[in-house]
C-alpha cells in the first residue's frame, strides 16, 4: 500500500553542534574587517578573536561581523561561531572554536561584558 505520507529522515548533526545547543548564547557584532582570513586564523591561535573591533551601534552598517559565543554555565567550556552580514542576510560562516576562560574574559569584555573567571 501506497503511503502519502513519508518518515522524514533524520538529519546528521555533529555532536559539537549539538552539545552548544544546551549552552548560553551571546550575540556579539563586530565590523567586518578581513572575515575571509579570520577562519584560518583562528584556527592557529584563538587569539586572532582580539583583534576583532565591535560595531558601533548608533551607525548603519550594511555588512558585519556576528560572533555567537557559546558558554557552559560555569564557563569550563567555551566556543564561538563567525557569520558574516550583508544587507541583513547571511553570506558565509565560519567552524566553531573552543575558547578558555581567559580568553573569552577578555574578548567579552571589549564589548562591555564583564565575567568571573
Amino acid at each position: 500500500m501506497l503511503s502519502l505520507f513519508r518518515k522524514k529522515t533524520a538529519e546528521y548533526e555533529p555532536p559539537l553542534k549539538k552539545k552548544i545547543k544546551d549552552m548560553k548564547c551571546r550575540k556579539i557584532n563586530f565590523v567586518d574587517e578581513g572575515f575571509d582570513t579570520l577562519g584560518k586564523e583562528m584556527s592557529d591561535d584563538p587569539k586572532a578573536i582580539m583583534r576583532l573591533k565591535p560595531v558601533n551601534y548608533y551607525a548603519v552598517k550594511n555588512a558585519y561581523i556576528m560572533g555567537k559565543v557559546y558558554t557552559s554555565e560555569d564557563c569550563s567550556e567555551n566556543y564561538v561561531q563567525f557569520f558574516r552580514y550583508e544587507h541583513e542576510h547571511e553570506t558565509g560562516k565560519t567552524d566553531i572554536y573552543p575558547l578558555d576562560k581567559e580568553l573569552l574574559s577578555k574578548a567579552l569584555a571589549k564589548v562591555g561584558i564583564i565575567i568571573d573567571v
